[in-house]
């Protein structure tokens, strides 16, 4: 992989955020704190320089919001629609939030995902990963995404959430919608139409919550709109909205990704594909590979909060910050050959795709878990997977904040 001239880096170009890793190898090298001229973030490319801003929320805060004259018309006509149809703005509550606020909130979601809930999962998640195979392997091929990656976690989410399986459909679809904003990349069409499938979602969702208040179950909604928040009140509608846009888009698309991308990743590493195969230990490891090689959440936003500097890059007040995860996992002074795809590889645990300090992914159990069951149980049944037929030249959804394979057509043999 060689460098690319700067000049021509643009991370609005579809084709660059579907395979970025030339750009952000040049810019780790030549220019690691590094300004998108179109937008005015600052990119965070290097590992140290990322766990920096990271740690220190006080100059560089999770909150976030556009940067003064980057409010687009689709961002407009998305706002006026969630004001007019929907429950207008809604408040900041885990993900854009710093601590002790952040800790509060996170206080409330943190027993239905710790680590012995999870493994307690353990027989439930494989059922529905097994449910999911025998709908596809009497025909020896499939759609990987839609008919593996994407239901593996949409079930499982909506299930923890306490809502009824056959509106799977409608989460997938109102899940990409509150990710649409932070594409950078939709139409005006698009983000309308997105905000009117959130505006759907708020409503449905707003039914369950006042059927749980009267009739709760043992399940994350009932916990959430029954809980005294910080001791002292109930959560507000807004709140509940908030924190069921961030699970339901949290709790879908990163682990559908992974998953997608693992299999795109043996496909095209034949060698790696038969050491998995053969050696079932060695999920885990893969597993943490593949989000370390191509990380789900390429980047998330910090503000600054003062005038700050790093690698003698002055950072004015107010700017935003973009600390990209995709680009600091291949940090070759923290990874060695971070460019190979290694499912043996020692180093991986340093990765940060799950993020790090207090904004650590919250589902990061459960995605392993999801990942292990998904690949386990298929390469269990499953053998001689190949692709079905060639892939867009483009294959990844345009978006400048996820990392999103479009399809992936495969074939295969029942074990």
């Amino acid at each position: 992989m060689g460098k690319i001239d700067i000049e021509s880096i643009s991370f609005l170009d579809p084709a660059t955020q579907s395979c970025p890793y030339e750009a952000y190898k040049t810019l780790r090298s030549e220019c690691p704190v590094y300004q998108i001229p179109e937008v005015g973030f600052y990119m965070i490319t290097k590992y140290d320089d990322a766990r920096t801003v990271i740690k220190n929320t006080e100059i560089y805060s999770n909150t976030y919001s556009h940067q003064q004259g980057y409010e687009s018309e689709g961002v407009k006509r998305h706002s006026e629609i969630m004001n007019n149809e929907g429950f207008g703005k809604k408040p900041i509550t885990l993900q854009r939030t710093d601590p002790p606020i952040h800790t509060k909130y996170r206080k409330l979601l943190n027993k239905a995902f710790t680590l012995s809930r999870v493994r307690e999962m353990g027989p439930y998640i494989s059922d529905v990963v097994n449910d999911l195979i025998d709908g596809f392997i009497d025909k020896g091929e499939c759609e990987f995404v839609s008919e593996y990656a994407v239901p593996i976690p949409c079930t499982i989410i909506a299930d923890q959430l306490g809502v009824p399986r056959e509106y799977l459909g409608k989460f997938k679809e109102w899940s990409d919608a509150m990710l649409i904003p932070a594409s950078g990349m939709a139409s005006v069409e698009e983000m309308e139409n997105a905000a009117r499938l959130e505006v759907e979602s708020q409503h449905y969702f707003k039914s369950i919550f006042d059927k749980k208040r009267k009739n709760p179950t043992d399940d994350i909604i009932s916990d959430l709109v029954n809980a005294d928040f910080d001791g002292e009140r109930k959560l507000t509608e807004d709140e509940l909205q908030d924190l069921i846009n961030q699970l339901l888009t949290g709790g879908n698309e990163t682990t559908t990704s992974s998953i997608a991308h693992g299999m795109w990743l043996l496909l095209r590493h034949p060698d790696q594909m038969e050491k998995v195969i053969n050696n079932h230990d060695l999920i885990p490891n893969f597993v943490e590979e593949t989000i370390r090689y191509e990380t789900p959440v390429q980047g998330l936003f910090r503000t600054a909060m003062a005038d700050s500097e790093i690698r003698g890059v002055k950072i004015p007040k107010g700017s935003t910050l973009l600390v990209r995860y995709a680009a600091l996992n291949r940090d070759e002074e923290t990874f060695s050959d971070p460019e190979i795809f290694d499912i043996e590889r020692k180093d991986v645990g340093k990765h940060l795709a799950f993020g790090s300090g207090a904004h650590h992914c919250i589902g990061a159990s459960l995605a392993r878990a999801e990942m292990h069951a998904a690949f386990k149980y298929f390469f269990e049944r499953i053998k001689n997977i190949e692709l079905a037929r060639e892939l867009e030249e483009i294959p990844h959804h345009p978006s400048i904040f996820l990392h999103q394979l479009k399809e992936l057509p495969i074939k295969f043999n029942k074990q």
